[in-house]
C-alpha cells in the first residue's frame, strides 16, 4: 500500500504542474495568434485532455469489454458537466463568450442525441461508431476553419513583436503545451491505476469504482485544467475545454468503442446513465446561455445533481445485481 500511495502522490503532482504548463502555454498561444481562448480550449486542450478516455476505451474494447468503454465515455461526460463545471463555478463565476460557445454547445447536444438515438434499441453497431467518429472529425475541422478565418489577416509587425516579447515565441509555448499534455495525461494514468489498487485494497465494489474512480479519474485532466484556469482568471478556457472534451467523448470515445467492438446496453444502470448524460448536457446548455455565465448557485446545483446520479446509479447497480 505504501508504494501505491507513492505513485498516487506522483500522479497528483504531475497533474498539478502539468496543468499549470498546459493552461499557461494555451493562453499564450491564443494571444500570439489572436485566437479566442475558448476555441483553444475546445480543440487542442480538449483533445489532449480526452486522451485518457480514448486510451481506456480502446484498451477495454480490444479486450472485449465494450460496456466498460462506453461506461467510461458516458460517465466522463457526466463528470465533466456536473462535477468539473460545478466545482469551477463554486470557485468563481464561469463566464461564457456567447459567440464562441453557441456552436460548440449545439454540437455537444447534437452528439448526445445521435448517441442516444443509436442505442434506443439497446445496440450500437459498427456503422454507428463510424458515424460518431465522423461527427467528431467534422467538429474539429470546423474549429480549424474558424481559426483560419479569424487569423487570416494576421497582425502587424509591431504588435507581433510586442506579443512575442511578453509571452514568448509560438515554438516555445507549443513545446510547453506538449510537455504539459504529457504530464497531465501521464499523471492521470498513474492516479487512476493507484486509485484502483486502493479501491481493491479496501474491498470497494466494481460498480462503485467504475462510476467514481474510473469516470472521475479519466476526467482529472479537465478538472486540473479548470482549477488552474480559475486560478489564472481565464475561466472561459475551462468551459471551452469541458464542452470540447464532452463532444470528443460523445463522438470519438463512444465511436471508438462501437467501431472496435459493437456493444449492447440494456440494464437499469445503463438507462439511468444515459438519461443522466442527456440531463447534464441540457443543463449545461441552459446555464451557459443564461446571462452568458454559470453562477455559483448553478454550480452547486450541478454538483448536487452529480452526487444524486452517483447515489442513484449505485442503488440501481445493486437492484439489477
Amino acid at each position: 500500500m505504501g508504494q501505491t500511495l507513492f505513485w498516487f502522490l506522483i500522479g497528483l503532482g504531475l497533474l498539478i504542474k502539468g496543468g499549470d504548463f498546459f493552461v499557461s502555454s494555451s493562453v499564450n498561444l491564443a494571444r500570439i495568434f489572436r485566437i479566442p481562448r475558448m476555441i483553444i480550449g475546445g480543440t487542442l486542450v480538449s483533445l489532449a485532455t480526452t486522451l485518457p478516455e480514448l486510451i481506456v476505451t480502446a484498451t477495454a474494447s480490444f479486450q472485449g469489454n465494450p460496456q466498460l468503454a462506453i461506461g467510461n465515455a458516458v460517465g466522463s461526460v457526466i463528470a465533466n458537466s456536473g462535477l468539473i463545471v460545478g466545482f469551477t463555478a463554486l470557485v468563481g463565476v464561469v463566464l461564457v463568450r456567447r459567440r464562441d460557445f453557441v456552436i460548440s454547445a449545439w454540437v455537444m447536444l447534437g452528439s448526445a442525441l445521435i448517441l442516444s438515438f443509436l442505442i434506443l434499441d439497446g445496440f450500437v453497431p459498427r456503422w454507428g461508431g463510424i458515424v460518431l467518429l465522423l461527427t467528431g472529425a467534422v467538429y474539429l475541422a470546423g474549429d480549424l476553419i474558424r481559426n483560419y478565418r479569424f487569423n487570416k489577416n494576421g497582425v502587424n509587425k509591431e504588435a507581433e513583436q510586442e506579443i512575442l516579447e511578453k509571452h514568448g515565441t509560438a515554438q516555445r509555448n507549443f513545446l510547453f503545451f506538449l510537455i504539459g499534455a504529457v504530464m497531465v495525461v501521464g499523471g492521470s494514468r498513474l492516479l487512476v491505476n493507484s486509485s484502483l489498487e486502493i479501491a481493491e485494497y479496501f474491498n470497494l465494489s466494481a460498480l462503485f469504482v467504475g462510476l467514481t474512480i474510473i469516470a472521475i479519474g479519466t476526467s482529472l485532466p479537465e478538472l486540473t485544467t479548470a482549477v488552474v484556469s480559475m486560478r489564472k482568471k481565464v475561466v472561459d478556457l475551462s468551459l471551452g475545454n469541458v464542452v470540447g472534451a464532452n463532444i470528443l467523448g460523445l463522438t470519438w470515445v463512444s465511436g471508438i468503442a462501437a467501431t472496435i467492438n459493437p456493444f449492447s446496453l440494456g440494464g437499469l444502470g445503463d438507462l439511468l446513465s444515459l438519461l443522466a448524460m442527456l440531463l447534464f448536457v441540457v443543463m449545461l446548455l441552459v446555464m451557459g446561455f443564461t446571462h452568458s455565465k454559470i453562477t455559483r448557485r448553478e454550480g452547486l446545483v450541478l454538483i448536487l445533481f452529480y452526487f444524486a446520479y452517483i447515489f442513484g446509479a449505485y442503488q440501481a447497480g445493486f437492484l439489477i445485481g
